[in-house]
């Protein structure tokens, strides 16, 4: 048994839980059959007394919907599909006009969005800013500007860490939180190409990236505890501002990094940024089971989703953690129309084959393995065309985004190259909807009630017009989507709004087995 406090009521994770005395609970081994969470209030902001207890899900009792996780990919408004420009009901020069970001930004915040995510990939791609157009700005930059014209959305950003430094990073995303009052978010990734671009030949195996990447969030971690919370004393009578005491070099000697001080800067409001992550290989979804609150992935339909979901939160439990403290929001791409056929020909709008012509070149700079050049619109793709998963991991790939593509053909679903095409240049693998406002409603709680979804982001689809006008008033009716007026207007960090914690933090809650 595990010594916790009883959570007040205004604190506890779920309305379906009911306390029962100890010892009255069983060990459990897997999901459905889990105690929850004991207590996440520090011990000198809790006046309860401490004793043993064990929550336990009250099964005779339909739960009462509470919010899920909305993000937004901050590409949305400026790239509803492929190729962008022509699509997007946006003007295209507005893609690169700050102004019109920080526009989206407070748009999504008074909806009641959690958090804008936005992507980076290391590396020119010809084939991108030829039909698609160029990125205009890098993230932590955007992030930063978003932040002084937005008060409670959070803000993810992507950061590699195979091509950067944890002491930079650490100063990065500890200014990025300050600046933002306590909304920062990092998207850990490894990188699957741009390597030569960074001094190197090859890009290193999967396997060693990761390793890399567990250590340089090790790094950053103890950097931004290397400040205790006290070290800032601002003493008059010593004229004393930092107790340098308190501040303490970490003394790093790593396989790749070596760090001797403590970080510069004080900490952050919310001490770590919220972590996320993208990986769903088994290493991709060991490292987020052991490191991250948020994971983002590519579920192309329920079953999908649905498995995925499962193996990762049985991860996370066996790392010690609580499943609540780890979201899963696969993307979404969402079709409408007034009727079935109105969102069927928004689906396919106006897609030439010039346009699958570029798709096809797009798909092989993701997956440079997939030869697909020699193929006509109205052939089947052979299978043997797609990479196994070993070749892929040989070369240190992308490894998931493959696999799907692969799936789709194996099962039949789409019988040409055509077909093939259009679904990789309206979803790049990721779940869509095609349908009415309350067929997608309907949808999106089924992924959220049956076990495939904590949430969603948003990267595309109809336009946002639509979206916000048809959509989320009716995810609102059923419980699903934030009410932004349930704010009051105070700022809430986004580590808080998620209600999640991270390992590492003092706050991080207890698993309780009995």
């Amino acid at each position: 048994m595990v010594l916790n406090r009883p959570l007040p009521q205004s604190r506890r994770r779920r309305d379906d839980l009911r306390e029962i005395p100890s010892g009255g609970g069983k060990r459990f081994s897997s999901i459905d059959a889990r105690p929850s969470i004991a207590c996440d209030v520090p011990p000198r902001e809790c006046g309860n007394a401490c004793r043993i207890a064990i929550y336990l899900p009250v099964r005779n009792i339909v739960p009462q919907r509470n919010p899920s996780v909305f993000f937004v990919s901050s590409e949305f408004r400026f790239a509803d599909r492929f190729p962008r420009w022509k699509f997007s009901s946006t003007p295209a020069e507005s893609e690169g006009n700050h102004r019109a970001r920080a526009e989206f930004a407070r748009e999504l915040e008074q909806l009641g969005f959690d958090a804008v995510f936005i992507a980076d990939f290391a590396g020119l791609n010809r084939t991108q800013i030829a039909y698609d157009g160029p990125r205009s700005f890098e993230p932590l930059t955007l992030a930063t500007y978003l932040a002084a014209h937005t008060d409670r959305i959070g803000l993810v950003i992507t950061l590699s860490t195979q091509f950067s430094e944890p002491y930079t990073v650490a100063r990065e995303l500890t200014s990025l939180d300050r600046l933002s009052g306590g909304r920062a978010g990092w998207n850990v990734v490894t990188s699957f190409n741009g390597e030569v671009n960074y001094g190197y030949t090859t890009l290193p195996a999967p396997q060693d990236r990761y390793r890399r990447a567990r250590e340089f969030l090790g790094v950053t971690k103890a950097l931004w505890k290397s400040w205790d919370p006290d070290a800032i004393i601002a003493d008059p009578d010593s004229e004393i501002y930092v107790d340098t005491d308190r501040v303490r070099d970490i003394d790093w000697e790593g396989e790749n990094f070596r760090v001797r001080q403590a970080l510069d800067l004080p900490p952050a409001p919310q001490s770590f940024p919220v972590i996320a992550q993208a990986g769903a290989s088994d290493i991709g979804i060991e490292f987020a089971a052991e490191s991250a609150e948020v994971v983002f992935v590519a579920s192309p339909d329920l079953a999908s989703g649905q498995s995925y979901y499962r193996k990762l939160k049985d991860a996370v439990v066996a790392k010690g953690r609580h499943p609540d403290d780890l979201k899963v929001l696969p993307g979404i791409r969402i079709y409408l129309g007034d009727t079935e056929t109105d969102a069927k020909a928004a689906y396919r709008a106006e897609l030439t084959d010039r346009d699958l012509e570029r798709a096809r070149e797009a798909i092989r700079y993701e997956i440079p393995e997939l030869d697909l050049t020699d193929l006509g619109f109205d052939d089947p793709i052979p299978l043997d065309r797609f990479p196994t998963l070993a070749e892929l991991e040989q070369r240190g790939r992308r490894v998931s985004r493959a696999l799907i593509y692969r799936r789709w053909i194996e099962t039949g679903e789409y019988a040409t190259l055509r077909d093939f095409l259009v679904r990789y240049a309206t979803s790049f693998g990721h779940f869509q909807i095609v349908g009415t406002a309350e067929h997608a409603a309907a949808t999106i709680a089924q992924w959220i009630d049956e076990g495939a979804a904590d949430g969603f982001i948003l990267l595309g689809g109809s336009s946002f017009e639509r979206i916000r006008r048809d959509l989320l008033p009716r995810l609102r009716d059923l419980g699903i989507f934030r009410d932004p007026e349930n704010e009051n207007g105070h700022d809430v960090g986004l580590r808080r709004r998620l209600g999640t914690t991270t390992p590492g933090l003092e706050t991080t809650r207890l698993l309780v087995e009995s």
